[in-house]
């Protein structure tokens, strides 16, 4: 199988899985929603949260790094993954235990820091489970990895499905998720083992290689979700526990919804490593095809989200989770930007820039976190969206400059132009029609803007090959 097919097979799979993993996850918010209620679910949210925020610390870079190495060196897989199933091990320890630590000092009612603790078990497992899958993405074999994650979130589902209609409270709810995770980690080893050996290696050098390479960017990666989480950290400290659930909700359905162009990424890393260390003239077409997919999702979101986000709030969580509609609307436009600014830090980790992506983000937390102690203690959730644009405009114009810099590349505007203006056309549609129901109108923008983008030019044949290229 060519190298494309490869990446689109594995981009398929994921997608589908993704896809999988996007309804399974509406599902949850639905039932996790109106069986906990505001509080509760903003307990459950900050929870998790505040371990996803240690556990970009946690990761310290080592899935990129080893997705990387693995690309230009098949041949040390066995080796790379068995240290880095040890070293992430490790990880999970020690940061569980600052976690837990740190959220003792803090002034949290005695149900959040029960939620932070127990988070620990899934945010651990997933952990380990990421050293197989780096080993896997690799290779571009991920047809199997990603049945094991759609049957863990399934898990997971049925398991707080049936903790909320057997009433079981919020204790059950939480560690329904590790549940889930366990079954991962066990399914995914099982499809690793056919194409690799999965034993736990400790080698100090090969340890040493992977921290040196992969601690800037396990700073940048930590920083990064310092500043997207800040937000949670503030509201938490500064404002209602149901206002933390309105924007735990809102922003948990931008992290659906940014599941499919993540896949995109992750599969396009590889290609972009190992054309980067060949000096393959062929990067600036792959770098610019990628750029056009991400901009020809994210921007048709966020436009439509100006219409869509209070109806989908009420359908998913129903009306005491009404206020989380204007985030979300706002948050959207952070997600657009996000795709495409994953894309720029995508190329400078292949391109052995991690601490210039360190920097960056180091300046876009400065901005989110002094906007957001200024801003959020009084205007509430809404302004913590509008500081989550501004900090990924901030990454924006830097990853930009980076990349033209450092890899001489800076992608054509042409279909972020014509998104952009079938988008538009849509949304507008969608407006005059929002007295629909949201199913009818959900398929109104799943027909008007792909139609409106050929219209303007953006689904031409032509194009359409060389993305299948």
């Amino acid at each position: 199988m060519s190298t494309a097919r490869r990446v689109a097979a594995s981009a398929g799979w994921q997608s589908g899985a993704k896809i999988a993993v996007a309804l399974i996850g509406v599902a949850s918010v639905a039932v996790l929603t109106r069986y906990l209620g505001t509080d509760d679910y903003g307990a459950y949210a900050l929870g998790f949260g505040f371990l996803a925020l240690f556990g970009a610390v946690a990761d310290l870079g080592l899935f990129s790094i080893l997705v990387r190495d693995i690309s230009r060196e098949p041949e040390r897989t066995d080796e790379l993954v068995g240290n880095g199933l040890t070293l992430r091990a490790l990880l999970w320890l020690v940061v569980s235990l600052v976690a837990i630590g740190v959220a003792l000092v803090l002034p949290y009612e005695p149900e959040v820091r029960w939620a932070i603790a127990l988070a620990a078990l899934p945010f651990g497992m997933g952990l380990v489970t990421g050293a197989l899958r780096a080993g896997m993405q690799a290779r571009l074999q991920m047809a199997g990895v990603s049945g094991a994650e759609v049957a863990g979130r399934a898990l997971t589902f049925a398991a707080a499905a049936a903790a909320a209609w057997l009433d079981l409270g919020f204790t059950a709810v939480l560690l329904t998720a590790a549940l889930g995770a366990a079954l991962t980690f066990l399914l995914t080893m099982v499809v690793a083992r056919q194409a690799f050996a999965v034993r736990p290696q400790a080698d100090l050098r090969v340890w040493r290689s992977l921290l040196l390479a992969g601690l800037p960017l396990g700073l940048a990666l930590g920083i990064n979700e310092l500043y997207f989480r800040a937000d949670q950290l503030i509201i938490s400290l500064s404002r209602p526990l149901a206002e933390v659930g309105w924007y735990g909700l809102a922003f948990r359905v931008v992290e659906l919804v940014a599941t499919l162009p993540g896949t995109l990424l992750v599969s396009l890393f590889p290609i972009i490593s190992a054309q980067v260390a060949a000096r393959d003239p062929a990067l600036r077409e792959t770098f610019q095809r990628g750029f056009d997919v991400l901009v020809a999702a994210g921007i048709p979101l966020a436009l439509g989200g100006l219409v869509l986000s209070e109806p989908v709030v009420d359908a998913v969580a129903g009306e005491a989770f009404g206020p989380a509609g204007d985030a979300l609307r706002i948050l959207l436009f952070a997600a657009a930007l996000m795709f495409v600014n994953g894309l720029f830090g995508y190329a400078l980790i292949a391109r052995d820039r991690q601490r210039d992506t360190l920097w960056l983000n180091v300046t876009a937390l400065v901005v989110n976190v002094g906007l957001n102690l200024a801003l959020v203690p009084t205007y509430g959730i809404d302004a913590a969206a509008g500081v989550a644009v501004a900090s990924e405009l901030v990454i924006l114009a830097g990853g930009m400059w980076l990349v033209h810099r450092h890899l001489g590349l800076l992608p054509a505007p042409g279909m972020a132009l014509r998104a952009t203006g079938a988008a538009a056309a849509m949304t507008a549609l969608l407006w005059v029609c929002s007295d629909l129901p949201l199913a009818v109108l959900l398929v109104l923008a799943a027909v008007s803007y792909p139609a409106a983008l050929w219209a303007l030019g953006g689904l031409r044949a032509e194009q359409l090959a060389a993305i299948r290229r």
